[in-house]
């Protein structure tokens, strides 16, 4: 059942551009309908941000709720993160030749040379920080319904 839920952890990499970290630690309250929410803590940036979630990978959260355990959906795989290993030693662990990271490039890739979405809704996409300085005390929107746009799905 691991190898099952290693290939639907990869899928929300694909679907949210999330790290596969943020993914393998997410726990259930912080799923809405359509919106997954981080808390900063959770993040490499230590920012919250909330990212919008496509049909997909709605559909995939509403697939492992009845496999969550204390609250996390990828509860197989948080054994392996408390054990110290990184996510490709996750993939061979579980028999998977790609490995995820690859993924969040590619949409970076695609979302440049295939949409006009400026600069900072694609870096937003990502997770990354792209207001700082004097724009951070003005620009108080996380760009979620650009972001949402932007999307292939």
């Amino acid at each position: 059942m691991a190898g099952r839920a290693a290939k639907r952890l990869g899928h929300c990499v694909i679907f949210t551009v999330a790290r596969t970290t943020e993914i393998r630690l997410s726990s259930v309250p912080e799923f809405e309908t359509d919106i997954w929410q981080l808390r900063s803590e959770r993040t490499n940036t230590g920012v919250a941000r909330r990212i919008p979630l496509v049909a997909e990978a709605q559909a995939i959260v509403k697939e492992r709720l009845p496999q969550e355990e204390n609250g996390f959906l990828f509860p197989r795989l948080l054994r392996l993160a408390d054990l110290g290993r990184r996510d490709g030693d996750l993939d061979e662990r579980e028999g998977q030749s790609a490995r995820p990271h690859g993924f969040r490039a590619s949409f970076r890739t695609w979302v440049e040379e295939q949409t006009d979405a400026p600069f900072e809704v694609k870096e937003s996409c990502l997770g990354h920080v792209v207001d700082t300085g004097g724009v951070s005390a003005y620009q108080r929107s996380d760009r979620l319904e650009k972001r949402r746009a932007s999307r292939p799905c």
